[in-house]
């Protein structure tokens, strides 16, 4: 590759786990399985980037490669941390479940060319990590035997499938894992977990169950399960997350709240005054 000396090899690992999402972010939803069990999808990568264009059979479709340095992407320095563990949360049907909590465990001794993750196996660490706004994250991890899975977040409906594994047989190479969730499955915009996400509050609303109704992409009523009022509406910029437009209880009137650029779905949420 020409890359020589400590920074190469640093730099290797970093090149993987963008190329393994870039690779995740090329080919289309249509083409998700429909299986009933996990999809793990292996590919090898003889020590260089793949070339652009190359793309695994089972990726979804997204809109941008997430770094290896941006939230979600957990760190691995360790200098045998050349291969790149992908975790995709999506429905059946190939949608795009976001902001899912997810760990990966690698378990010893165990060898990965046997794909036999003996139960009783020790478990000698683990990662922990959230999918981004397309379903994805990814680990930089050492050869060996995994298992992963995640936390479902309030309201969401996951497939119950039993433990799921995989295994890196050689260094440079990328896995993909696969968690799934019920059909149908909101658009990732409007799903609860992206607005609490975004509104960026604590408990008890990351903890509670939200429900989202008249969303369109940029408008939308949210409530919890929780004691008391907890609905609001929350609007979305073409560039930002959600933010709370206004909170129940309120002395909005709709004259006001037609001029701010509240849709007409939404006035019988506002006084006629």
């Amino acid at each position: 590759m020409g890359v020589r000396g400590m920074g190469g090899r640093r730099l290797l690992p970093r090149m993987l786990i963008v190329a393994a999402l870039g690779m995740a972010t090329a080919c289309g939803a249509d083409d998700a399985p429909r299986a009933t069990s996990p999809t793990v999808t292996s590919v090898s990568v003889p020590g260089v980037t793949p070339p652009p264009g190359v793309t695994t059979p089972d990726a979804p479709r997204t809109t941008a490669a997430q770094p290896p340095e941006a939230p979600g992407i957990p760190r691995n320095d360790a200098p045998d941390a050349k291969s790149t563990v992908v975790l995709r949360t999506v429905s059946v049907q190939g949608v795009a479940i976001p902001y899912v909590p997810v760990r990966l465990s690698r378990f010893v001794p165990c060898d990965p060319a046997s794909h036999d993750l003996p139960e009783g196996t020790t478990e000698q660490v683990r990662w922990d990590g959230t999918t981004d706004a397309n379903g994805q994250t990814g680990f930089l991890v050492p050869v060996g035997c995994y298992r992963f899975g995640m936390t479902p977040p309030p309201g969401t409906n996951p497939v119950p499938e039993g433990l799921h594994t995989l295994f890196v047989e050689s260094e440079g190479q990328i896995v993909h894992g696969q968690l799934r969730f019920q059909d149908p499955a909101p658009d990732p915009v409007c799903a609860g977990q992206t607005i609490v996400h975004d509104l960026g509050e604590g408990p008890p609303y990351t903890t509670a169950t939200p429900t989202v109704s008249e969303c369109d992409g940029f408008w939308a009523v949210i409530s919890w399960d929780i004691p008391g009022d907890s609905q609001r509406i929350v609007r979305r910029g073409y560039d930002s997350g959600w933010t709370t437009y206004v909170r129940f209880p309120h002395d909005i009137c709709w004259s006001q709240a037609t001029a701010e650029g509240v849709p007409a779905n939404l006035e019988k949420y506002f006084q006629n005054c």
